[in-house]
């Protein structure tokens, strides 16, 4: 079975936020692979959503680590959809990783 893919608004604003951030630190080729590797986590959760492990199990969130010290964080929504809540970057303090 397949899964739906939601997007937050806060997802796509943190992805765009990594994507410049990788652009300027690394370049072009750091970026293309950064991007090709969300493509293909999302379609492997999209087939299997509990192929990652929980960070927080009361709120049910998932995490992976996308590339380095980038880590996607989602959440398996009822029995069909997927909602991805961020993209975060590690270099940011932990104290303002909050969902």
């Amino acid at each position: 079975m397949s899964y739906t893919l939601k997007i937050t608004a806060r997802a796509e604003k943190s992805y765009a936020q990594n994507l410049d951030y990788l652009e300027k630190e690394w370049g072009p080729k750091v970026t293309l692979q950064f991007m090709d590797r969300v493509d293909s986590v999302l379609q492997a959760i999209r087939q299997n959503p509990y192929l990652y492990p929980l960070h927080s199990p009361s709120k049910k969130i998932r995490r992976c680590v996308i590339q380095g010290r980038i880590i996607m964080y989602y959440r398996i929504s009822g029995t069909t959809a997927i909602s991805i809540l961020l993209f975060w970057n590690t270099y940011q303090n932990p104290d303002k990783l909050k969902f």
